[in-house]
């Protein structure tokens, strides 16, 4: 969020990050920001605001998202979750900067959590401070992003300021018929093709040389969002992609664009089985791992898949005995050219099998990832490969982002923006 208000003009003065990789991230892209990875409980926010020098009611914007594993869809719910009470530290720092606007960002989850009554208490608390507010739910890929991601934005204004939501720019291709009669004049929404495909003709690095640099080489822009993603950037970062076991590796090659897991048992049984990915797991290649660090488990279903493949085992129902296992048919998905992606998770940091190249059988790199989460190629991940993975599944797509910091220098009467946040 503090990049996509950077785009769009505002000067980023304080960030508060608890996760050290995540506040490294921050302070090598927004160097002029003064960057804490400090317990947010451990706060003196008086304190804080006379240190910044700013006085009450100067400051244009406070952004914040309250960390939302509780709130979350994805996964184990917690109502319980101590995490879930952040929100009221968020509120204190609205109490005593007391700036013109506010923006406060969640998953969809905040709207059933504990049956609504979280979402009330947080716009019950904004009422008695004198604050206006909308609640926005926004889908990203509506505003430019190759991602379908909905969250919700609460954003709201001082001395009874409305603070309207921004106008989408993007919409389906299905509904552009207005757009012939005049009525309508948004873009088809950004796909994958037009986020990532020029990538494809870059090898991708292994997980432990993820901050390496390589060169674009010949590889030249394919589309207006690639350039727009590549602006400055002399190099690429970042382009690292998970390896994998050979069960996982035959799994992915059994997976269209665009499917689920449950279609690989129809296609094996009519097609048969890729045996030049079989002869990658027999053989090896850079993108199979080996077994350093491996769960016994899993090299023991290694192992038995290796044992028929070189048997020469013909039964399809072995095989796929051997490699459907573990909820495999829901969990493993792959993205598909002429769409946009489906919502990035932090899970990724873990597990990519959601999230595999169109048309490689691969898991999608992190400099890929960040693309579909609308971050440009100079925009530098801190850390291991995992929390490069884990930083952009929880972020809020800048483009996104951008567009909200837009409204509301709008309703300030920013032309030029460049306001404190």
């Amino acid at each position: 969020m503090t990049e996509g208000f950077k785009q769009a003009g505002f000067n980023s003065v304080y960030c508060n990050e608890f996760e050290k990789n995540a506040a490294e991230t921050c302070t090598a892209n927004h160097p002029l920001a003064i960057v804490s990875d400090k317990n947010i409980l451990d706060i003196d926010i008086k304190d804080l605001r006379s240190s910044l020098k700013i006085s009450k009611g100067d400051l244009d914007c406070l952004i914040g998202g309250p960390p939302c594993q509780g709130f979350s869809t994805y996964g184990k719910r917690n109502s319980k979750d101590p995490r879930n009470q952040l929100y009221l530290n968020y509120i204190n720092f609205l109490d005593e900067f007391r700036p013109k606007t506010f923006v406060i960002e969640n998953v969809m989850g905040l709207l059933s959590m504990s049956e609504g009554a979280v979402l009330e208490d947080i716009c019950g608390r904004i009422s008695k401070l004198g604050y206006s507010y909308k609640v926005n739910i926004l889908n990203a890929v509506e505003f430019g992003v190759p991602q379908r991601r909905k969250r919700i934005f609460i954003v709201g204004g001082a001395d009874g300021q409305s603070i309207q939501p921004p106008t989408t720019t993007h919409t389906a291709p299905d509904g552009l018929f207005q757009k012939t009669l005049g009525f309508d004049d948004r873009r088809p929404y950004v796909t994958t093709r037009e986020a990532i495909s020029d990538l494809s003709h870059i090898k991708p690095l292994t997980p432990k040389r993820t901050q390496d640099v390589i060169s674009y080489g010949n590889v030249t822009a394919e589309s207006d969002y690639q350039r727009i993603m590549r602006s400055n950037s002399s190099g690429l970062s970042h382009h690292s992609t998970k390896q994998m076991l050979g069960i996982r590796r035959l799994r992915l090659a059994l997976i269209n664009p665009g499917e689920y897991g449950t279609e690989i048992i129809k296609r094996a049984e009519s097609e048969g089985l890729p045996y030049s990915v079989i002869e990658e797991i027999l053989n090896g290649s850079e993108g199979i791992r080996d077994h350093i660090g491996i769960r016994k488990q899993d090299i023991e279903k290694e192992n038995k898949l290796k044992a028929l493949l070189n048997a020469g085992n013909q039964s399809i129902e072995d095989i796929l005995k051997s490699i459907d296992s573990g909820g495999f048919k829901n969990k493993y998905r792959r993205l598909h050219w002429n769409n946009p992606s489906h919502t990035l998770v932090a899970h990724m940091s873990r597990d990519c099998s959601d999230f595999i190249h169109p048309d490689q059988d691969r898991f999608i790199s992190v400099r890929e990832s960040a693309r579909l989460q609308s971050f440009s190629d100079n925009y530098i991940f801190s850390g291991s490969q995992f929390q490069q993975f884990l930083q952009i599944g929880n972020a809020v797509p800048p483009l996104l982002a951008k567009a909200v910091a837009l409204s509301i220098a709008k309703e300030l009467g920013i032309k030029n923006c460049g306001g404190l946040a």
